[in-house]
């Protein structure tokens, strides 16, 4: 019963660590991941949500593209209307107005995909800011890891020495 109760709980920890790797796989190939925090580029881009951006030279991008861009306070995702003089116009898909500010090309850090994961930003985010979750989670792993080959060892010594007697 507490074996099953154990695999039961690693199965978990297994599955929420892949899940996060998962996630981070994309990076391996310059695509880097974005959580979808307002609902202003529904229905397209979902609150929650994970969107991928790459970095790209600016004079490829073109309007209908979404521009992953930094302000102060936040990173947006918002497609490109206009483009004067490598400066953008943006607006939110859900939104009725333009972005007031256009977008210079030291704000810019890449172009979005026109998809996103649903609802596993969430995760993505809680884990991002509970870091310690995770090395926790990787540091148990290991324990079981390690535990599982101590027990192949020791069967495999066991039936060594009951062929020797």
């Amino acid at each position: 019963m507490l074996l099953k109760i154990k695999n039961i709980i690693f199965g978990v920890i297994y599955f929420f660590v892949i899940i996060y790797l998962v996630i981070y796989i994309p990076c391996l190939w310059g695509s880097k991941p974005l959580v979808v925090m307002s609902g202003s580029m529904e229905p397209i881009l979902k609150v929650g949500g994970i969107l991928y951006y790459e970095e790209v030279d600016l004079n490829d991008l073109k309007d209908g593209d979404i521009l992953v861009y930094k302000t102060k306070d936040h990173i947006i995702s918002h497609r490109i209307i206009d483009i004067i003089d490598l400066n953008f116009v943006t607006k939110g898909d859900a939104n009725n107005t333009f972005d007031p500010n256009l977008v210079n090309e030291n704000q810019v850090l890449g172009k979005g995909t026109n998809w996103s994961i649903p609802y596993i930003g969430y995760y993505a985010d809680f884990i991002y800011n509970h870091k310690y979750l995770l090395y926790i989670s990787l540091g148990l792993i290991v324990v079981d890891i390690c535990n599982d080959i101590y027990k192949q060892h020791k069967k495999k010594e066991g039936a060594k020495f009951e062929k020797s007697t």
